[in-house]
């Protein structure tokens, strides 16, 4: 049996620690399975997963290539790059201004 996927370590108490995959090994693990040469089964005796972990990947891929051709961005997903500078440099002048603000204020309040 090849040993494509990392082994999962034993704590001391017996259990298996939780096993995080890549996008790239779980888009494989849903090729694989989604393939038809090998039984379903024996991909995820392979990769030691449980189907639901499957069904899981199969909807994360069907979610991102409905996005990616819809051309929506999913919600959390990175903006584009003039957006967030423009958003940073937005919340600098805020700052910008309100400490003008308080130093006026302040001065004003000294002067009279």
């Amino acid at each position: 049996m090849s040993d494509e996927h990392n082994s999962q370590p034993v704590l001391e108490t017996g259990k298996k620690k939780r096993q995080s995959r890549s996008a790239e090994v779980k888009y494989h693990i849903f090729l694989e399975a989604s393939r038809g040469d090998v039984a379903v089964a024996e991909v995820l005796r392979k990769h030691g997963i449980h189907s639901s972990e499957l069904q899981r990947i199969r909807e994360k891929v069907r979610q991102g290539a409905l996005k990616e051709l819809s051309g929506k961005r999913a919600p959390g997903a990175a903006e584009p790059t003039e957006a967030a500078e423009l958003r940073a440099e937005k919340e600098r002048l805020e700052r910008a201004l309100l400490e003008l603000t308080i130093e006026h204020q302040w001065l004003k309040k000294k002067t009279n």
